[in-house]
């Protein structure tokens, strides 16, 4: 079921589409079921409302919901070292990631991260702003010769993203290569769900599911084709100073050692998935909130013709562009890219007053902890200005966390925020965004938030 939103003329509050849960928690047959649908419809209604939630959907099997912002930094902060990735993840995202950063533990993550953190930095990722920019104005100049009509937001908004990792992490690569990348990460993503389902009910790896043989054959088709890109680089000198030539180039700060080549294929892989996936879904949530309100699409054109004029979008204009990275924020508020983060102690743990066992399933659900009732005020509601610097300053730092929080908060932030911005700012300059009075995609999580049934917004180039 959807809460349906208002039809939100100017000046009024939008409540855009978001899942009704369930009034308790659910089963596990039915929670299988539901998973496989949409992971967030087993999200019930006390963890939107209580601290904690404790759950055993059958015997044996603990679940814990944590949602207060201080218990959950005792899991994913202060006691990390105690609260480990579980091995859903690494069976979700390894066929395709591999042992890389994003999937890996120990030992072998520290040594990954160590190695590839200085590459992102914020004053590196502003080097790439002129190549996100020329990005974004292909695909508006591709709006302008198209006209006005209704476009598949959700589509261009892939191409985009992808067009600009191409341009940052993959210069010189081979056309077809792309497309491929592109199209088998969409396969390997579509059917997570059951590989999801299938991992929290502990089946065995062997026994397959509807998704089982395209997953594998999208993963080993991207790692074969991230191989070739690495194998010819590396014929050429591996130098380049786009991300792909740093990742080469780079050594752990400890040893002075390389990765070794599967390493950096499962490193570049994640940041191709993870890079453009993230930033495209939370752009396509961004325009369908400006197109249902329309007075803050006229406040963020107003803001970037001010900052920017006619010019690409640069550096310099990002820190200028505070109105434009409010609407961001609060999209990935309502539309987190990534809704769920799970952990498990490595031993029994406390949260809070509550004992934890090992092997217990701690989940972290971000999508519900930005929509708390405790935390926001009328949570459901989009108001970018719950970002102005006077409230943003208030929060405590686990209530908003669209990129997760502690040592594995997300590598590439820095770069997704900063490639959000510029794009959207480039976009609601180039045209007008609206809304068919009809759609309301249910926010279906495959991984990231994706809208059920696309998202058709009609865009009127402007001049």
């Amino acid at each position: 079921m959807l809460h349906a939103g208002v039809v939100a003329p100017a000046n009024t509050a939008l409540y855009p589409p978001t899942i009704v849960p369930p009034e308790k928690p659910i089963a596990l047959k039915r929670a299988l079921v539901e998973y496989v649908r949409n992971p967030l419809r087993v999200i019930s209604r006390p963890v939107y409302e209580e601290p904690m939630v404790v759950f055993e959907p059958a015997p044996g099997r603990l679940v814990v919901w944590v949602t207060r912002p201080d218990l959950v930094e005792q899991v994913l902060i202060t006691g990390a070292d105690k609260f480990q990735k579980t091995d859903v993840e690494r069976r979700v995202l390894g066929g395709s990631l591999g042992d890389g950063v994003l999937t890996s533990v120990g030992a072998h993550w520290r040594w990954q991260r160590r190695t590839m953190a200085p590459l992102f930095r914020h004053q590196e990722i502003l080097t790439y702003v002129p190549e996100m920019s020329a990005a974004a104005e292909v695909l508006t100049a591709q709006w302008r010769r198209g006209g006005s009509r209704v476009r598949a937001i959700d589509a261009d908004m892939i191409d985009v993203t992808f067009d600009v990792i191409a341009r940052t992490m993959l210069t010189g690569g081979v056309p077809a290569e792309a497309e491929l990348i592109k199209r088998e990460g969409t396969a390997f993503l579509a059917n997570s769900s059951w590989e999801l389902a299938w991992a929290l009910m502990k089946f065995p790896k062997w026994l397959p599911h509807p998704g089982t043989w395209t997953r594998r054959r999208a993963g080993r088709r991207l790692r074969q084709a991230v191989g070739n890109i690495v194998a010819r680089r590396q014929a050429e000198g591996a130098g380049g100073n786009d991300l792909l030539g740093r990742l080469l180039a780079a050594r752990n700060p400890e040893s002075g050692a390389p990765m070794g080549d599967e390493d950096v294929i499962s490193n570049l892989l994640t940041l191709l998935e993870a890079g453009h996936e993230t930033t495209a879904r939370a752009l396509t949530w961004g325009l369908y909130l400006l197109a249902r309100a329309p007075e803050w699409q006229e406040r963020v054109r107003a803001e970037v013709i001010a900052v920017a004029g006619n010019a690409p979008i640069e550096a310099a204009h990002i820190a200028r562009l505070a109105i434009t990275d409010r609407v961001m924020k609060e999209a990935m508020r309502l539309y987190p890219p990534a809704p769920v983060i799970v952990r498990t102690p490595t031993s029994e743990a406390r949260i809070g007053d509550v004992t934890i066992r090992p092997r217990a399933q701690v989940v972290i659900p971000i999508y519900a902890i930005h929509r708390h009732r405790k935390l926001w005020d009328d949570p459901d509601r989009f108001d970018p200005d719950r970002f102005l610097p006077e409230h943003e300053k208030l929060m405590p730092r686990a209530q908003y966390m669209p990129f997760g929080a502690g040592p594995r908060i997300c590598l590439g932030m820095s770069f997704a925020l900063v490639e959000a911005v510029v794009l959207l700012a480039t976009f609601i300059r180039a045209a007008r965004f609206d809304w068919d009075g009809r759609h309301l995609p249910e926010p279906v999580s495959r991984v990231t938030i994706r809208p059920k049934g696309g998202m058709p917004l009609s865009v009127m180039p402007i001049g």
